[in-house]
């Protein structure tokens, strides 16, 4: 929402798409379109692709951002939401790319926005199905991007870092963490410093001027990173530094205190 009502506000026409029914194509209050497109659902995403073109007859950008995560320990997630995961997070962005290419091939420019996450570089504890998924996509969008190089289509990797959305905070009031489990603790732990880290982060606008600043360029990079500075160093961090001790800075960051936990034990 953040973006669609940025962008607008800039002289942009921007669609916003959102799973919830509408009856066509609406005005938004914010100066932006929107309308229905489920992205787990090829012919939802095609009709609403369709819809677009009927209007405009051309897509210049397309910005994947639909994401869900369900945070649980890898051993405890249920097959099920894993699916979901991908469903959203990685074939979600792959059918609407599907559904815009043949337009922008034929137009010979077009530009395609991939939002993973830095969690699509660095593994969150007890979000492994999230970042699995932001992996994968991240693989996808590089491939996709050596694909389109000879039909002037540019393809964009974002990777934010914590911006201050609530989705963090909205997991935890809606799965609650069984106390049974044996991650019950250090689950909560994670997830309260993912919620913290969260509450801190960027506001969802500095995520909206950078893609505007992409959207400005010519021939922009394959990958961006937005974030604060520290968030936008743990990603070369992580190809500098030795991995077990890479490793003890990400355990810190979710207050896993995993060698003292050890010492515990024995």
């Amino acid at each position: 929402m953040a973006t669609a009502g940025y962008l607008a506000s800039k002289g942009m026409k921007v669609f916003g798409t959102i799973v919830e029914h509408v009856d066509g194509i609406q005005p938004h209050l914010d100066g932006y379109s929107i309308l229905s497109m489920d992205v787990r659902d090829t012919e939802s995403v095609r009709f609403a692709i369709d819809r677009v073109l009927k209007v405009d007859h051309r897509i210049d950008v397309l910005i994947n951002n639909a994401g869900i995560s369900f945070s649980n320990s890898l051993e405890e997630t249920d097959i099920k939401d894993a699916l979901q995961i991908l469903e959203v997070n990685t074939l979600g962005p792959l059918r609407t790319i599907q559904s815009v290419l043949p337009t922008m091939r034929k137009n010979k420019r077009g530009l395609i926005i991939n939002t993973t996450s830095i969690g699509g570089q660095i593994a969150i504890p007890f979000d492994g199905m999230y970042s699995a998924s932001k992996f994968a996509l991240e693989g996808m969008s590089e491939a996709l991007s050596l694909e389109l190089m000879p039909f002037g289509v540019n393809v964009v990797i974002l990777e934010p870092g914590d911006i201050n959305t609530g989705m963090s905070a909205k997991q935890k009031s809606d799965r609650l963490v069984d106390e049974k489990s044996p991650y019950y603790k250090y689950q909560t732990l994670a997830l309260n410093a993912a919620v913290a880290n969260e509450r801190a982060g960027s506001s969802p606008l500095v995520l909206a001027k950078k893609i505007e600043q992409i959207i400005a360029q010519n021939r922009p990079s394959l990958r961006y990173v937005g974030g604060t500075l520290m968030e936008r160093l743990m990603i070369p961090l992580k190809h500098l530094l030795p991995a077990r001790f890479f490793e003890y800075l990400v355990a810190k960051q979710y207050k896993l205190d995993l060698k003292s936990e050890v010492s515990e034990d024995l």
